[in-house]
C-alpha cells in the first residue's frame, strides 16, 4: 500500500561475499600449478578480490539499467561491520548455550572433497551397485524360551547395495507390523554352487557350505528370494518384527553384539529381505533409527572417500572401488554372503565432477532454535508483509473494475490474466506462512561454520578463530571479551574471514594477544 502511496522506498543493495561459488570461480581461473601452491590464506585473499570486483560489475550494471538504490553505502558481507555484528550476535548464542557440535550426515563428494547440498546432486538411471545378501549370526533373544533354544544357528538375512558400509553398521532395523519367517535351504538348484558365467551374479559361501543355518526373512519376499538365491526355502516358524526387538547379532566384522531395532516406513517388502543393515554414518533412515535407539554414528571413511583407521584391515581402500569390494571378499572369507549381484538404479552423482557421492557423517556446528523459537515467531507476527498488503488493494481494484459496466470483455481478460500472475508470485513467495512454519517446525541450524569457507583445502570445522588463543587467555571468555572482538574486526584485525590463521603452518598478520606458548 505504501509503495502505491506516493512513499519512497530507501532501498539498499546488499551482496553475500562469502561460500563455495565464488571461491570454485577463483579456483576455476587458475592453472593447475597455481591450485597446488594455494594455502588457504591465499585463497581467501583472491576470494576477496574476486567478490569486490564482481560487486562493482554488477552495480555498474544495475546503475545503467535505471534501478535506483542506494549505491554509495551498500552491504557487504565481508565488511567489518557486517562481521562484528555477526560475532556479536554469535557470542550472545555460545553463552546462552544455544550452539552445539555433533556429526550429521551429508552428501559428500570423495571427487571434489566436500559437502553438497541437494541441488548440487544428480540422479543419472545408468548406475550399477554390487548388491549384496549377507547374513548376521543370532546371538541372543530377549526372553530365555526365545528362538534360538529352537534354532541354535539362526542368522539376520540382510541385503544392500552399499556393502562398504558394513564396518559401520550398528544395528539392523525391521518393520514391527512386517511378518518374518524363520526359514531353512531345502533342495538346492545343481548349479545353486556356482556363479553365473558372465561374472556378474557371484554365489556366497554361505549356499556353498554343507551346513547351511536358518535365517529370517520377511515372509512376503519369500518367493522372490526363493528364485533370486535359486534355492527352495522352507518356513519353520513365523513371528513379527515387533518379535526381533532386542535381539542380538555379532557384527560381521568386528564380532562385537549389536542390537535388533524397530525402524520406520522405509522398511517394506518391496525390494532386499525385511531386515535393513544400519548404518547411521552413512545412511538417513539409519541415521534418525540411530538417534531413537542412541546408537554409535560411525563414519570410517575421510574426505577422499577412503577408509580410515577406523575401519582396521580395510584402512586406505577406496571405498567406492577397492573397498567396496575388499569388503565383500572378506565377508565371504567369513561365510557370510549369500549372493552379490549387480543392480542398476538411481544414484546421487556430483553435479560438478559427474561421480558418485557418498552418504557420510561429519562432524558440524549447528545452532539450536529452541532457545530463540518464541522471539522469532513473535517478531514474524509483528512485521507487515507488502506484498500481502498489495495484493489485497489489487483484489478491491480488480473486483470493482470487472463489475464495472464501462470495462470492456478484452481488457477484463488483460487484467485478470495480470492478477494471475501477481497473485502467483505473491501466493508463491507466502513470506509470512513460510517464516511461520519454518521456524515452528525445524529443531536445529546448520551453522556457517562448517568449512571456514574452504572445503577444497580440508579446513577442520572445529578451528574457530577463538581456539587459536593460548591458554593463559582462556579466562578472558565471556560477553565482554566477544564485545572485544567485535571491535578489533570493526577496525579490520586480523579475524576476518578472509584473514583468519587456520593452522595450515602460514603465518599472516600476527593475531592479537598471540604469544609464544
Amino acid at each position: 500500500m505504501q509503495l502505491l502511496q506516493n512513499c519512497k522506498v530507501h532501498y539498499i543493495p546488499g551482496w553475500d561475499c562469502h561460500g563455495l561459488p565464488i571461491e570454485l570461480k577463483v579456483l576455476q581461473s587458475l592453472d593447475q600449478d597455481a591450485r597446488n601452491g594455494l594455502t588457504p590464506i591465499k585463497l581467501r585473499a583472491k576470494s576477496a578480490k574476486f567478490a569486490k570486483a564482481t560487486v562493482k560489475a554488477q552495480m555498474a550494471s544495475f546503475k545503467r539499467f535505471g534501478v535506483w538504490a542506494d549505491w554509495d553505502h551498500p552491504y557487504l558481507t565481508l565488511d567489518p561491520e557486517y562481521e562484528a555484528a555477526q560475532i556479536e550476535v554469535f557470542g550472545q548464542m555460545v553463552f546462552k548455550r544455544y550452539i552445539y557440535r555433533r556429526r550429521k550426515l551429508v552428501h559428500w563428494s570423495p571427487s571434489s572433497r566436500t559437502a553438497l547440498a541437494e541441488a548440487e546432486l544428480e540422479y543419472p538411471e545408468v548406475h550399477v551397485s554390487k548388491s549384496m545378501n549377507a547374513i548376521f549370526k543370532l546371538l541372543t533373544t530377549p526372553t530365555k524360551d526365545g528362538l534360538l533354544d529352537e534354532f541354535p544357528k539362526l542368522s539376520l538375512a540382510i541385503w544392500t547395495t552399499t556393502p562398504w558400509t558394513i564396518p559401520a553398521n550398528a544395528a539392523v532395523a525391521v518393520n514391527s507390523k512386517l511378518q518374518y519367517a524363520i526359514v531353512e535351504v531345502q533342495s538346492p538348484s545343481p548349479d545353486v554352487t556356482s556363479s553365473s558365467e558372465d561374472g556378474k551374479k557371484r554365489i556366497g559361501s554361505v549356499l556353498k557350505g554343507s551346513k547351511i543355518p536358518f535365517f529370517i526373512v520377511a515372509l512376503d519376499l519369500l518367493s522372490t528370494l526363493e528364485s533370486k538365491w535359486n534355492v527352495k526355502l522352507a518356513v519353520k516358524k513365523t513371528v513379527f518384527g515387533s518379535d526381533l526387538e532386542n535381539c542380538r547379532y555379532a557384527h560381521p566384522i568386528n564380532g562385537e553384539e549389536c542390537p535388533v531395532v524397530i525402524g520406520g516406513d522405509y522398511i517394506t517388502t518391496e525390494s532386499g529381505t525385511g531386515l535393513v543393515h544400519t548404518a547411521p554414518g552413512h545412511g538417513q533412515d539409519d541415521y534418525i533409527t540411530g538417534l531413537k535407539y542412541n546408537l554409535p554414528i560411525i563414519s570410517p571413511v575421510d574426505d577422499e572417500g577412503k577408509f580410515t583407521e577406523e575401519a582396521g584391515i580395510f584402512k586406505g581402500l577406496d571405498v567406492l572401488g577397492d573397498g567396496n569390494a575388499a569388503v565383500i571378499d572378506h565377508l565371504d572369507q567369513l561365510s557370510s554372503i549369500i549372493m552379490v549381484e549387480p543392480y542398476k538404479h538411481k544414484y546421487p552423482y556430483d553435479w560438478r565432477t559427474k561421480k558418485p557421492t557418498i552418504f557420510r557423517a561429519t562432524a558440524q556446528w549447528f545452532a539450536s532454535v529452541e532457545g530463540f523459537r518464541e522471539a522469532a515467531m513473535d517478531a514474524i507476527s509483528q512485521v507487515v508483509w507488502t506484498p500481502s498488503q498489495v495484493l489485497k488493494w489489487f483484489q478491491f481494484f480488480l473486483t470493482f473494475y470487472i463489475f464495472s459496466p464501462k470495462s470492456n470483455t478484452f481488457s477484463k481478460l488483460v487484467l485478470i490474466s495480470r492478477f494471475g500472475l501477481l497473485q502467483g508470485v505473491v501466493m508463491g513467495l507466502q513470506i509470512p506462512t513460510r517464516f511461520e512454519f519454518y521456524f515452528g517446525s525445524i529443531s536445529d541450524l546448520s551453522s556457517p561454520l562448517q568449512r571456514l569457507k574452504n572445503p577444497s583445502l580440508h579446513c577442520n570445522p572445529s578451528q574457530l578463530p577463538v581456539t587459536h588463543l593460548p591458554t593463559r587467555f582462556t579466562s578472558l571468555l565471556g560477553l565482554d571479551f566477544v564485545d572485544v572482538i567485535a571491535k578489533l574486526i570493526m577496525f579490520s584485525f586480523s579475524f576476518s574471514i578472509y584473514r583468519i590463521n587456520d593452522g595450515f603452518g602460514e603465518n599472516p598478520v600476527k593475531q592479537p594477544f598471540e604469544c609464544d606458548d
